[in-house]
């Protein structure tokens, strides 16, 4: 045990434990050289954020858990103390040292047997970066102790929509839980590989009430009491805090202890580095400071937006870019040199790369020290390890590239005298998609096709899109995602009464997060608006529900229907919604007529969407009684005007 703070510790100080190896291969070959707390996030190491949440959090005594690379995280830990880096202030961080640990829970193991913790504590997985202010979930852990002697752990979730780019695929969560918040069912389907989930029957005869969630993201924090050091010790199959939770779910008689969860709402941001899409998916976050009050970055680091570095990429001011290089949406690490008529996309470049003339690497990492020399293409997903080199107009896509050779490898994974691609073992997935950037990226996975349209007549790139194409499998729908994200916001308010201004600046944000048009915009917010009135109970009152979710809403569509484009998007929103939905035979008119009584929809507009409604169908004769109507009531006005 090294101790990297001289600060006297409090009997009664609050405490964390920071497990800082993930003990997966998610970041190999880039792990090989570099401890995983150490990895620059928008060239800041993750384990500042990590550290700065925790002490900004309340906790005031840390221990890091660390088994690979240590001498190297102790360096990093006692320069910040020379520094006097913000969270050194007010937290003391000591390191715990076992090499002999290989999961998780030999590491609570190893810290069980050493006696370190006195009470409840914060435990973090690797990775972990947030924003909560901790006092208060510790303070109702202790509460619900007191209610419930066995309580364990409450398991900190955030509310997440199912398509939100900062949720992995792999950590989706569905749990049920009681009245009193505690966990009675936990599953994460895509890492089990289950495709039906079956509910166990007794949870429901045992509860009065229950409720089940699915929107949601796990945080990877937890507030463990101290029994939950002597369970993994008293039980050596759990090896992760999942299997810590099967377990007691399993054997709730035996052990004795039950797991509880608070689930946060609003402002409150919680995620982790799991794997390179969710590196990603952190690092657009950061670099837009959507997890105030953490930064991504020292204020020497610059966030450029011009003609050749466009789309909020951040370059070190150490780097050296030529004046004729392109990038979007990349991270540009210390020392890195790019050269001329350079194309970087989508990308992470570590310190000291460096990138030769007409190079191209798009939705990549490079890692620190390597070259990609002059006319080489480095794209769909690869990662190069520390010091690998690509030789000249070389193509490398979707790979694992390390600088030595593998003692397993094949002479055809020779790439080059320092680039050696590695396999994954016969009994593992294909390390390419699911530990890749390709294919898991929400909105930045598009196809270079789009890139070289736009940039060619500039640039002019002339690398054929066969060569450059990312996967065989589609980009994400940047529409589709922004609908979910809105019905999620709009059923959220509607559920807690929030002020439609905030819902508006919500929709806006997630308007700027995707590359959705103004036209999308106002089709998709009034259609989410619309779909939720599936949720009202049929009978006699239905229509009196329905004008009261549009009451309600009233604020948002006055801000998206303001012209006549607008309204023709509204009409074709209604007209879309009513088609594909089994809903009653009126509900398109009642429609039509509130939203033209409230004046959100003029005659003129209404008459002219509904010339192009096509004729013969049910929803052309369902509108058709109204239009004549409004048809009669304007020839009707056009008479009187005439007359007078």
């Amino acid at each position: 045990m090294s101790k990297t703070k001289p600060m006297v510790t409090k009997e009664n100080a609050i405490q964390a434990v920071v497990v800082a190896d993930t003990f997966e291969d998610e970041f190999v070959p880039i792990t090989n050289d570099i401890a995983l707390s150490l990895f620059p996030l928008v060239n800041k190491p993750l384990i500042d954020y990590t550290l700065e949440f925790l002490s900004i959090g309340g906790i005031e005594e840390t221990f890091l858990f660390c088994c690979n690379h240590v001498a190297e995280v102790k360096a990093y830990l006692n320069q910040c103390i020379q520094d006097a880096v913000g969270w050194t202030l007010t937290m003391k961080v000591q390191i715990i040292v076992s090499e002999s640990c290989r999961s998780f829970g030999d590491c609570l193991r190893d810290l069980d047997a050493k006696g370190l913790l006195r009470g409840d504590f914060v435990l973090l997985e690797p990775g972990v970066i947030s924003n909560i202010y901790l006092l208060p979930l510790l303070k109702k852990h202790s509460d619900t102790c007191q209610s419930d002697k066995g309580a364990a752990m409450t398991l900190i979730f955030q509310e997440c929509g199912l398509a939100h780019r900062s949720l992995c695929p792999q950590d989706e969560t569905l749990i049920a839980i009681n009245n009193k918040n505690r966990i009675l069912f936990h599953k994460k389907p895509r890492k089990t590989g289950d495709r039906r989930v079956e509910f166990p029957l007794e949870i429901f005869l045992e509860n009065a009430s229950l409720s089940i969630h699915h929107n949601i993201k796990d945080t990877h924090i937890a507030i463990c009491s101290s029994s939950v050091l002597p369970l993994f010790s008293d039980n050596f199959d759990f090896q992760t805090r999942d299997d810590f939770i099967r377990g007691l779910l399993m054997n709730e008689e035996i052990m004795g202890s039950t797991v509880y969860c608070n689930i946060l709402k609003g402002s409150d941001y919680g995620g982790a580095v799991l794997n390179w899409r969710s590196y990603q998916a952190l690092s657009l976050e950061l670099n837009n400071k959507w997890i105030h009050p953490l930064i991504p970055s020292s204020k020497s680091d610059t966030c450029y937006r011009n003609r050749h570095v466009q789309e909020d990429s951040t370059v070190s001011a150490s780097a050296k870019l030529s004046q004729t290089c392109h990038l979007e949406r990349s991270i540009i690490g210390p020392n890195v040199t790019i050269g001329n008529n350079v194309k970087i996309l989508d990308s992470f470049i570590f310190e000291n790369a460096h990138i030769e003339d007409d190079a191209v690497v798009s939705l990549s990492v490079i890692g620190s020290n390597s070259l990609v020399k002059k006319g080489a293409k480095v794209t769909a997903g690869t990662v190069l390890g520390k010091g690998v080199i690509i030789e000249e107009n070389l193509l490398v896509e979707n790979s694992l590239v390390q600088a030595k050779d593998p003692e397993d490898g094949l002479k055809e994974d020779k790439l080059g005298h320092n680039a050696y691609r590695l396999r994954a073992d016969e009994d593992e997935e294909d390390l390419n998609i699911d530990k890749l950037l390709a294919g898991r990226l929400s909105r930045l996975h598009i196809h270079e096709d789009l890139y070289e349209s736009e940039y060619e007549s500039e640039n002019d790139f002339s690398e054929s899109e066969d060569e450059l194409s990312h996967t065989n499998s589609p980009p994400p729908d940047d529409t589709k995602l922004f609908f979910s994200e809105v019905i999620d916001s709009l059923t959220r308010g509607y559920e807690d009464k929030l002020l439609c201004d905030n819902l508006i600046l919500e929709i806006n944000s997630s308007r700027y997060a995707y590359n959705v048009t103004v036209k999308e915009v106002n089709f998709n917010v009034i259609k989410a608006i619309l779909i939720m009135s599936h949720k009202i109970p049929d009978g006699p009152q239905y229509f009196n529900g329905f004008s009261q979710l549009l009451a309600y809403f009233a604020p948002i569509l006055k801000n998206y229907i303001k012209n006549e484009s607008a309204m023709a998007d509204c009409l074709q929103a209604i007209e879309d919604v009513s088609i594909n939905s089994d809903l009653k035979d009126k509900w398109a008119v009642f429609s039509l007529k509130y939203l033209y009584e409230k004046d959100y929809l003029t005659e003129e507009a209404i008459l002219k969407w509904f010339s192009k409604v096509e004729k013969n169908t049910k929803f052309h004769s369902q509108v058709k009684p109204f239009a004549d109507w409004l048809q009669e009531a304007e020839e009707e006005g056009s008479s009187e005007e005439e007359s007078d």
